[in-house]
C-alpha cells in the first residue's frame, strides 16, 4: 500500500486506489474498477502471448561468430526474490482464479500449486516468483512442466521440484547436436506512401510509424522495458530482467545457447 491507497494490483495493472471499504485483496477485487487496465482492455503485463516479433539482421550478423559459445557463460544468475511477493501464498493465488474461464482446459489448483497467478484476462497467467507469464493452455499440459519449459531459472520452481526434473524437461526440448533452429527470412515489404501514386504519409502516419517502432523496440515477455539483450542464435531481442529467466525463445521457441547485451540506436 502506498501513497493515496495506491497498491500493485496482479489483476489490473502496476497500481490501483480504487478500493472499496473494508475492501480485501481476495475479496470483491477481481471486477473491473474505472481505475483498472483490465476494464480498459490493457495487459497486466510480460507473459509469453503474441506479440509482433523483430529482428535485427545486421545485430545477427555480427553474432554469429558467438554461436559456439558455452550455454551458461552468459547467463546471469537467476532472481534471488520474487517478483509479486504479495501473491506467494498458494492460498491468494487460487484466490486470483475467480474469473478464469470455464472453458479452460486446466484446473487453477495445478496452476496456482505451480506458482501460477490469473492475471484477469483469458487464460493468462503469470509465476509470482519469476513473473514468467503463459497463456493458451491446452488440454493435457501440466503446469509444472510448461514452468521448467520456458523459465528453469526460475527460483520457486527449482526449490519445488528440484533440478532434476527441471533438467530432464530441458533434455527432452533439446535439437540433434550440430543443428540451429533459426528463423524464416522475410520478404522485404514495400511501405504502401512509396508506391507509384501514393502521398508522402502525414502527421497521423509518423504517429503510427513511431508507435510500431516504439512496439518493436518493447519487450514482449514483459511489455514493458525496452529490448536490449539479443539471443543466441536465433537473434530476437528481450529486455535484461526478461534474459535470464528464459532457455527457449518465446518468439520462435528456438532453444538460447547464449545472450548478449546490445544498444539500439
Amino acid at each position: 500500500m502506498g501513497p493515496e491507497g495506491r497498491a500493485q494490483c496482479w489483476c489490473c495493472g502496476p497500481e490501483r486506489s480504487c478500493w472499496a471499504a473494508g475492501g480485501s485483496p481476495t475479496g470483491g477485487h477481481c471486477g473491473p474498477c474505472s481505475q483498472c487496465g483490465h476494464a480498459q482492455g490493457q495487459d497486466p503485463g510480460g507473459t509469453l502471448w503474441a506479440g509482433q516479433d523483430h529482428t535485427d539482421g545486421q545485430i545477427l550478423g555480427q553474432l554469429r561468430a558467438l554461436m559456439e559459445e558455452e550455454e551458461e557463460g552468459a547467463w546471469a544468475a537467476p532472481p534471488s526474490r520474487p517478483a509479486f511477493p504479495e501473491m506467494g501464498s498458494e492460498e491468494l493465488r487460487l484466490a486470483s482464479f475467480c474469473d478464469w474461464p470455464l472453458t479452460a482446459t486446466v484446473r487453477p489448483e495445478l496452476l496456482a500449486a505451480a506458482g501460477f497467478f490469473h492475471t484477469g484476462r483469458q487464460d493468462k497467467v503469470r509465476c509470482f516468483f519469476c513473473s514468467g507469464g503463459l497463456q493458451t493452455w491446452e488440454r493435457g499440459d501440466d503446469p509444472w512442466t510448461e514452468h521448467a519449459k520456458w523459465f528453469p531459472r526460475c527460483g520457486f520452481l527449482l526449490r519445488a521440484k528440484g533440478r532434476d526434473f527441471v533438467s530432464s524437461v530441458q533434455a527432452s526440448l533439446r535439437p540433434p547436436p550440430g543443428s540451429w533452429l533459426l528463423p524464416t527470412p522475410r520478404p522485404e515489404e514495400t511501405p504502401a506512401w512509396q508506391m507509384p501514386g501514393s502521398q508522402p504519409p502525414g502527421a497521423q502516419d509518423a504517429e503510427e510509424q513511431l508507435r510500431r517502432l516504439q512496439e518493436e523496440r518493447t519487450c514482449k515477455v514483459c511489455l514493458d522495458q525496452a529490448v536490449s539483450t539479443v539471443f543466441v542464435p536465433c537473434g530476437h531481442l528481450v529486455c535484461t530482467a526478461c534474459a535470464p529467466s528464459l532457455r527457449l525463445c518465446p518468439l520462435c521457441r528456438a532453444p538460447v545457447h547464449s545472450c548478449v547485451r546490445t544498444f539500439l540506436p
